[in-house]
């Protein structure tokens, strides 16, 4: 058995990381490790994305020679190839996933593709029953590398996704709603630059990420644009007079509605901090409302916004603030409150008569 990698860490199986002096000083370069006795490897080239894909395709053209490709093989190329080409969250999500799927379908004896069967997907579900939700996603995403893994990519297999059959865990939608004491409650201890950030999220009913990064060059003519980051959508919003109010006091020369303590744009991060600051303090002091301030977060702002747009308006009106292209998944998981419904009352004295 080989010594136990130190460093370069973050290298495939198979990749070699060479420093060489040149002219320019020292330059990492890379090779892929053939295997066997003497050693051979083959340059990579000193660009580590560009070695990357020259280790992909010299990977594929030995395993099309084995015929013998595991999971953690494939999951290796998608982590290389595929998640750098997703936005950026779902990047942290993947990689998060990954390494649950590597832990099951790897270990000492990896699972060849061609012998992963439905009772695999089965017990993988029975290894995460702690975390059912998180399961649904990480075969969702063991369905997408199996996707790349067939003929019309990578030809690694002919065989359709193990998972194709296989019942996912119940999920059921998050149904929080934000009355509007527990609101006022929040809004009453939490700082300036939160308060104004509730508002715009009430007022516009976008993703925490997309109101932090509002910056005054989105206004023309009146117009706030939104390109939502998760969807690529754009929104466009009429600038009103207490939208203005507030644009113009947080950033009156310009610039993010949204700075950190460094005057940086705040991230999600920061605004949730600053929300959970204000949850913290508005449980101490209102103890009796301590159940629902502790359920509540700053992305169900969200879904306060469409529920009290459909309820003021339409679930239409509420579907297109929000953004979705379809007024099904507005009202599945974002609006939490119907109209109040009428009680069916008999006329004065109407059944004392017929008695």
């Amino acid at each position: 058995m080989g010594r136990k990698a130190t460093v370069n860490l973050n290298l495939p199986t198979g990749m070699r990381a060479r420093k060489r002096k040149t002219r320019n000083g020292i330059v990492t370069w890379y090779y892929f490790d053939t295997g066997g006795k003497p050693r051979k490897e083959i340059p990579l080239g000193n660009d580590y994305v560009k070695a990357c894909q020259k280790w992909s395709e010299l990977l594929l053209q030995k395993l099309d020679k084995a015929h013998q490709v595991t999971f953690v093989q494939a999951l290796q190329r998608y982590i290389l190839e595929v998640i750098p080409t997703k936005k950026s969250k779902t990047q942290r999500e993947n990689r998060y996933q990954a390494k649950n799927l590597n832990l099951f379908f790897g270990g000492n004896t990896p699972v060849l593709l061609e012998d992963i069967d439905a009772g695999h997907i089965r017990e993988y579900f029975k290894w995460r029953h702690k975390a059912p939700v998180a399961a649904n996603r990480e075969i969702a995403l063991f369905n997408h590398i199996w996707t790349y893994c067939r003929p019309a990519h990578w030809g690694y297999t002919s065989k359709e996704s193990p998972s194709k059959d296989i019942k996912r865990n119940k999920e059921q939608p998050r149904d929080v709603y934000v009355e509007d004491y527990i609101y006022s409650t929040l809004y009453k201890y939490g700082c300036q630059d939160l308060r104004d950030a509730m508002e715009i999220a009430m007022m516009l009913g976008q993703r925490p990420c997309d109101t932090a990064k509002i910056h005054t060059d989105h206004i023309q003519k009146g117009v706030l644009t939104i390109k939502q980051n998760k969807t690529s959508h754009a929104l466009r919003f009429v600038v009103t007079k207490r939208l203005q109010d507030i644009i113009t006091r947080r950033a009156p020369h310009g610039g993010f509605l949204f700075l950190n303590n460094r005057k940086r744009k705040m991230t999600t991060e920061n605004l949730r901090d600053r929300f959970d600051i204000a949850r913290s303090l508005a449980i101490q002091n209102h103890p009796e409302h301590a159940e629902e301030l502790a359920q509540i977060q700053f992305r169900d702002l969200r879904a306060k916004s469409a529920t009290d747009k459909s309820l003021a308006s339409s679930e239409e009106e509420a579907s297109k603030l929000l953004g979705h292209a379809s007024v099904n998944m507005t009202k599945k998981v974002y609006i939490r409150r119907t109209r109040p419904l009428m009680p069916f009352e008999h006329s004065d004295g109407e059944i004392a008569e017929q008695t």
